[in-house]
């Protein structure tokens, strides 16, 4: 990860980050101001795949900010932000969850009456082709689909191994 403020990439940095792949998620020059208070001031931020990375400053500091910017939840005052090199400028939250990204809260709404494995499935179905008639009618689409939603959720969870209840 390269982290600048206002002054470019990190000297000798290139755009592969050394590693020959370009980011997976990038910021350039990002600014959000509120009024007269600059929360972001031309923030270049980069992140590449396989990369697990920690935003991490006291109160104030501009995190939540920085990632409602990236999902279109607040305003940009300048800037860009690329996912996988495409500008997602001008796209609305709901868009930009299309992309493949998405944000969590820390105060968690789970679905008390559901398993780890339906609460996780659950957050996929933003991005499914099914609509209520196949629900309902439980179609043969709709059942592949759920089908290929539920392999993704138990892939992702394998990686917490057997340290997960329910």
């Amino acid at each position: 990860m390269t982290a600048t403020n206002g002054t470019g990439r990190a000297p000798g940095a290139d755009a592969t980050n050394g590693t020959g792949r370009r980011p997976l998620l990038e910021t350039r020059g990002l600014s959000v101001d509120f009024g007269g208070l600059h929360a972001l001031d031309e923030l270049d931020f980069e992140v590449h795949e396989g990369e697990i990375v920690s935003v991490i400053g006291p109160n104030g500091a501009g995190k939540t900010t920085l990632f409602n910017a990236i999902t279109a939840t607040v305003e940009r005052s300048a800037g860009d932000i690329l996912f996988e090199g495409t500008s997602l400028l001008g796209l609305d939250p709901n868009r930009v969850t299309a992309r493949g990204i998405a944000r969590t809260f820390q105060n968690v709404r789970l679905f008390a009456n559901m398993t780890v494995l339906e609460n996780v499935m659950v957050s996929q179905h933003c991005r499914t082709r099914q609509h209520a008639f196949g629900a309902l009618f439980y179609t043969p689409s709709f059942r592949r689909e759920e089908a290929e939603i539920r392999q993704r959720a138990e892939k992702v969870l394998s990686f917490f191994g057997s340290r997960l209840v329910g």
